[in-house]
């Protein structure tokens, strides 16, 4: 069925082509069930044109009701392996999420279609994955490759495993593998993070600079650190997200157990399972609040979804995801809201497509580089 519409979503949005349109009318004409899907679908895409651009309409209603479509609360594929820092192998989730995507600035409500879902490790986007070894050297890999290679370079050149190696995910990756002491780190791209081979020392500490999701090991006689933008995350055995890029406030996210958080000045905050700490740098206050796990964690499905954000942001992100440069034509464009989701696994198109659906822009992809203009 997600074939089926993929084609209504082709035909509502005229992209479809002669013979798909063909395939798809037969298909309408002869399963019931079909016929049903292409009225729902009308009805849900006539909706943009029909809602005005009245302001007063209550985007909190429409993102409960995209969430209601969306369930995405199912925790990351385990890292299969038994040495340290060995990649994800999965074989696929098999899952599919259905979504509607609602603009606001005009609320449009978009049309609905479903995600599916592929391994987390495959991209579309070219180039490798570098390992900096502690020695200086770089090894290059790419997210399908194992980590024995590299692992032997560092045994060759004799590495002190206590030592820092730094692994750099580029735009259009992700990466996913285990530490020496058994615990998991999912990285999303445009991340670096560094950590040792083995951990010697009384406390196990790694650096991160980007987005990784943690699931660490619990052992009391060796906590687990996480040091990130002038902050210091403290745990046991728990799971929990950090986000934090450059020019961007840093996002703790706590799923399981328990975490500490503290800052240059020496506040620290203890977070609970559902609890997020944000700070806007190392000497800022730190602020707890509740946080939405679907919104926090769509990433590691491949899936980023935005609620009432500037076209701006949401920008910035398709150029990590899809390792594209994204320009804004009018400045004034930068402003505009929108609320949906983008999906890593699918062509950078389909995601612009879906965007310019809205009426509001237009775009032009050329060579890896966008351009969006007001339509």
């Amino acid at each position: 069925m997600n074939d089926v519409e993929q084609l209504i979503i082709d035909k509502l949005t005229g992209q479809i082509g002669e013979e798909d349109d063909l395939r798809l009318e037969e298909l309408i004409t002869r399963h019931q069930e079909v016929e049903h899907l292409w009225q729902q679908m009308q009805q849900v895409y006539a909706m943009r044109k029909a809602v005005s651009f009245d302001q007063s309409f209550n985007v909190e209603d429409a993102w409960q009701a995209l969430q209601q479509k969306v369930n995405l609360h199912d925790r990351p594929t385990e890292p299969v392996t038994d040495t340290v820092a060995m990649p994800e192998r999965t074989t696929g989730t098999g899952f599919m999420r259905y979504a509607a995507a609602a603009v606001a600035i005009g609320i449009i409500i978009m049309t609905v279609y479903y995600f599916l879902g592929v391994n987390r490790s495959q991209t579309t986007a070219s180039g490798s994955i570098d390992i900096k070894l502690a020695n200086g050297n770089i090894v290059h890999t790419t997210a399908q490759d194992s980590l024995a290679r590299w692992m032997q370079h560092a045994r060759d050149a004799k590495i002190d495993p206590g030592a820092w190696n730094t692994l750099m995910v580029p735009a259009g990756k992700s990466y996913a593998f285990q530490l020496a002491d058994g615990s998991k780190v999912w990285l999303n791209a445009v991340t670096e993070f560094r950590f040792p081979l083995s951990f010697t020392q009384p406390e196990r500490k790694v650096e991160l600079k980007g987005e990784a999701y943690f699931k660490v090991s619990h052992d009391a006689r060796q906590p687990f650190s996480v040091q990130v933008n002038g902050l210091t995350v403290r745990a046991l055995g728990t799971e929990f997200n950090i986000k934090s890029y450059n020019g961007e406030a840093t996002y703790i996210s706590l799923v399981n157990g328990s975490v500490s958080v503290e800052n240059a000045k020496g506040e620290r905050i203890i977070l609970l399972p559902g609890e997020a700490v944000i700070a806007a740098n190392s000497n800022s206050a730190l602020r707890k609040e509740n946080f939405d796990e679907t919104m926090v964690l769509g990433w590691l499905q491949g899936l980023y979804y935005f609620r009432n954000e500037k076209l701006q942001q949401i920008a910035v992100v398709a150029e990590r995801w899809f390792d594209v440069q994204v320009k804004l034509k009018d400045p004034t464009l930068a402003g505009l809201h929108f609320s949906g989701a983008m999906n890593r696994n699918k062509p950078v198109n389909a995601f612009f497509n879906m965007l310019a659906s809205s009426g509001d822009i237009t775009y032009d992809n050329k060579d890896g580089k966008v351009t969006i203009t007001r339509n």
